[in-house]
């Protein structure tokens, strides 16, 4: 191990031109510290493709200031699309090796870059993933930091990321080569839960991947984030993880069991959200219900499975009123 300033490891030779991908939609409270944190980075071989997914807050100035005070930085403007088609736009854009992606309200730590390209380039790894901060505050102090990423192999990091034992469901806080998406991999528009859609796609094109514990990406979370309240919006996570064991079934079957535990947990979790919120949709409801029942036994006889979910399975078994219970002390 490596203790001190992760700024140690600012070279990292060999490894090529970065394209840093930032969908940009009315974020104009955050938007100047995201990219200033991208333009702090102490890897400098970077090009940041900023695409201004039709803003209407000013976060357009905000950005055309960045491009003309760095030639690294580049401005598209597109219709409101969705943060699909524009990250989508940002990798048809791309010019680098590799891909990273960032949300317009988030931060990185300075050495973000050249610390996940040096595990990517150390190990031959087509992803590097580091771990992130969740919180209103970025932490970026001294940091203690591995020599040498773990590596997994596409089917070990994918299980982790089904049974959620590895936060790696999102497309930020990690660098891809550009080979990946060369494979066809897109994002799909008009789709909620676009992450969770793509994240095992990515990971099973992938060679290998190394993965860092350090906290080196800052996840914004606030209260009027997506995943904070309840919309209609919210039920696409039921279609995304069908289509996700579909996938799975037909391309990757050793990872039926994992992708079935996924699916177990976003069917319970929106049927306690609609308990929780006193929303009645009984189609729903009973849609998720047949999920859960089809899967319980499973859920309680895998070791894998997480206790939230065994507990989900057990409470099931007593219906509606127990489940409700539940939901109210297992976050």
């Amino acid at each position: 191990m490596v203790k001190g300033n992760i700024s140690s490891c600012d070279s990292v030779g060999g490894a090529g031109k970065v394209s840093v991908i930032v969908p940009v939609y009315n974020a104009i409270p955050y938007l100047e510290e995201c990219l200033a944190s991208v333009r702090s980075q102490t890897y400098a071989d970077i090009e940041v493709i900023m695409v201004n997914d039709g803003s209407t807050d000013g976060s357009d100035a905000v950005c055309r200031r960045f491009a003309m005070e760095d030639a690294r930085f580049r401005l598209v403007e597109i219709p409101n699309s969705g943060v699909s088609v524009a990250r989508n736009t940002g990798i048809d854009m791309a010019q680098g090796e590799w891909i990273c992606f960032m949300d317009a309200d988030d931060t990185i730590h300075p050495s973000f870059l050249s610390h996940l390209l040096k595990g990517a380039v150390a190990t031959g790894a087509d992803i590097c993933i580091g771990s992130f901060h969740c919180g209103e505050v970025s932490d970026d102090t001294a940091l203690t930091l591995s020599d040498m990423p773990e590596v997994f192999s596409p089917e070990e990091i994918t299980s982790k990321g089904l049974y959620q034992k590895l936060y790696v469901n999102m497309p930020w806080g990690m660098v891809y080569r550009r080979r990946i998406f060369d494979k066809g991999v897109r994002f799909r528009p008009g789709r909620r839960y676009e992450d969770l859609d793509i994240f095992y796609k990515l990971l099973l094109s992938s060679n290998s991947v190394a993965y860092f514990p350090e906290k080196l990406y800052f996840y914004r979370q606030h209260s009027g984030s997506f995943m904070n309240r309840f919309t209609p919006a919210r039920l696409d996570v039921l279609d995304v993880t069908d289509d996700m064991l579909r996938y799975i079934r037909e391309n990757n079957p050793s990872l039926e069991r994992a992708a079935r535990d996924r699916r177990f947990s976003a069917h319970f979790n929106i049927l306690t959200l609609l308990i929780a919120n006193g929303v009645d949709m009984p189609a729903t409801e009973a849609r998720c219900m047949k999920v859960i029942r089809e899967e319980r036994v499973a859920e309680l006889f895998d070791r894998r499975v997480r206790l939230k979910n065994r507990l989900g399975a057990l409470a099931s078994f007593g219906g509606r009123r127990t489940i409700g219970f539940l939901q109210r002390f297992v976050k």
